[in-house]
């Protein structure tokens, strides 16, 4: 049985409107797969499946290419949007959801690969 060790294989940054977030990509060296995590640190939040693959690449930080968004909802205290991004080391795409209040920092949900 071999040993379970996660390295890092891209950060991808994705900004909307000025917010800026990171989000994690991982393999593991056995199954070929990336797996994603809202942290740096696997030991407190453990990466989940992706459906992409290893690209095999060393590490890299790169922009994500926003393509194509959607304003679902807006007023002066609250927006929503869907947000579509291409992967520059991939071609793939992420889907996600951005909402933002004016009482609380944005967040990303509903990541869809």
């Amino acid at each position: 049985m071999e040993e379970l060790k996660w390295e890092k294989e891209v950060t991808y940054i994705l900004e909307y409107e000025g917010d800026v977030y990171k989000e994690h990509h991982f393999v593991n060296g056995i199954d070929g797969s990336r797996y994603r995590s809202i942290s740096e640190n696997v030991d407190t939040n453990p990466p989940t499946l992706t459906t992409h693959k290893s690209t095999g690449e060393e590490f890299k930080e790169m922009k994500a290419e926003l393509v194509a968004s959607r304003v679902i909802s807006q007023n002066e205290n609250f927006k929503s949007a869907e947000l579509l991004y291409r992967l520059p080391d991939t071609g793939r795409f992420l889907r996600l959801l951005y909402r933002k209040d004016r009482y609380a920092d944005f967040y990303f949900s509903m990541m869809t690969y």
